[in-house]
């Protein structure tokens, strides 16, 4: 079953497994890549044994990132999402701290993943990084090169850790980028639940016949309330046995928890 035909079912639970720095990370903290494979492998394991619906690996141990992902990024995610493909019967998807269209696919492609998560898919950002552009262009230029076209584009329109250019048009962004841009699901996400709960309004009210998830911000809290907006939820730091360490080992009981709560299972 496809990751598009689960997310129109709703209460889609999508787990972020943060990455440790790679061997060539800037960072000074660098892991073994081995070191790096099996905190992974075990994560992963943790997730979809406790009822997460996806898993998506991110490389948040490369920050600070360049505007392209440079080959040993592209190298060690494609690396370490082979093994984790291994142990998963669930969906994986891909998604990089790196503003790039083109190298997200180029994994995703290598590894046998799912989906991509891609951020400032569309239109343009000031962000602590600096300007970033939409990169659809390049997401589905590499798709239709590599012949990934298997691997669904998750975009998101809205970046909540920068500022747009321009005005606000949700509707109209979200509309260009599935209509336009090949966009096969959207991610929506505000700096507060109110304005998230705005931004997916204004988007449904397009009717454009594609998932819609919430990118952030679902804890343990406001996961029922949350369950209502969209279809699928995206969770990093809620699931980790200390969710204000990156690499922290993966809560089990957390991820039970959330994945039950946002599947209705639980009040």
């Amino acid at each position: 079953m496809s990751v598009l035909t689960q997310l129109q079912k709703g209460g889609f639970s999508i787990g972020v497994l943060h990455l440790p720095p790679f061997p060539t990370s800037l960072r000074r903290d660098r892991w073994p890549l081995e070191r790096v494979i099996d905190y992974a492998v075990e994560g992963a394991r943790r997730m979809q044994l406790a009822g997460i619906s996806s898993v998506l690996l991110q490389n948040v141990g490369d920050e600070p990132t360049h505007l392209q992902a440079p080959p040993q990024t592209v190298a060690y995610m494609s690396i370490v999402g082979r093994e984790v493909k291994k142990v998963l019967d669930i969906p994986l998807g891909i998604t990089l701290l790196d503003h790039d269209g083109a190298a997200p696919i180029a994994v995703a492609k290598a590894v046998g993943a799912d989906y991509v998560r891609i951020k400032t898919y569309v239109g343009a950002m000031v962000k602590m990084t600096g300007l970033l552009q939409g990169c659809y262009y390049e997401a589905i230029r590499s798709r239709r090169e590599l012949g990934a076209e298997q691997v669904d584009i998750l975009a998101d329109i809205f970046d909540r850790e920068g500022t747009p250019l321009g005005a606000r048009d949700f509707g109209e962004m979200a509309t260009f980028a599935v209509k336009s841009c090949m966009a096969d699901g959207l991610i929506l996400t505000g700096k507060s639940t109110a304005e998230t709960s705005q931004i997916l309004q204004e988007v449904r009210h397009c009717h454009l016949g594609v998932p819609l998830l919430i990118g952030g911000g679902v804890n343990g809290q406001n996961a029922a309330e949350m369950r209502q907006l969209a279809q699928g939820f995206i969770m990093g730091g809620c699931l980790k046995e200390d969710p204000d360490d990156d690499f922290s080992p993966i809560a089990a009981d957390s991820c039970r928890q959330l994945s039950r709560l946002l599947r209705g299972e639980l009040e």
